[in-house]
């Protein structure tokens, strides 16, 4: 499984803060509407607040630990993330040192419930989304969906 905008459109990357105007040359600035009806939602930027939060706490960036966070999965071979900025291509590699804990675990259960998707709204149907799978420790290999 590849997993397919791991930092939710850019939102985890902190180029979009709440409250603030959207820079004109970005999706949200010209109002793309696969951002508009998911990541850029009001509920969406709240989620955002609160990974870079946790992240913060534990020494890494928002970026960091949602791309730790995905390639910690067992089914995911890879991911895909598009950096436009040398800054942002530097923040990627750490993540791959960065190990999840069962707090983290716990706190990504708190973001999404287990087989609900995490975007709800806008659904490609070229590509469905049938919800998060659900682990039992931060490094079990049993899942269920």
């Amino acid at each position: 499984m590849i997993s397919y905008s791991p930092l939710a459109r850019g939102v985890l990357t902190g180029k979009y803060q709440p409250g603030a105007t959207p820079a004109a040359d970005t999706r949200a600035g010209r109002n793309d509407r696969r951002l508009q009806q998911t990541e850029w939602r009001p509920e969406s930027i709240e989620l955002a607040r609160r990974v870079h939060e946790h992240a913060a706490s534990r020494g890494v960036t928002a970026g960091q630990f949602a791309l730790a966070w995905v390639l910690n999965s067992r089914y995911v071979t890879s991911t895909i993330a598009g950096p436009r900025t040398e800054a942002q291509w530097r923040d990627y590699p750490p993540a791959l040192d960065f190990r999840l804990d069962a707090r983290d675990e716990a706190f990504v259960d708190t973001l999404v419930a287990t087989g609900h998707p995490s975007t709800p709204g806008f659904n490609d149907p070229g590509h469905p989304f049938f919800g998060r799978i659900a682990r039992h420790g931060a490094h079990d290999d049993t899942v269920t969906r």
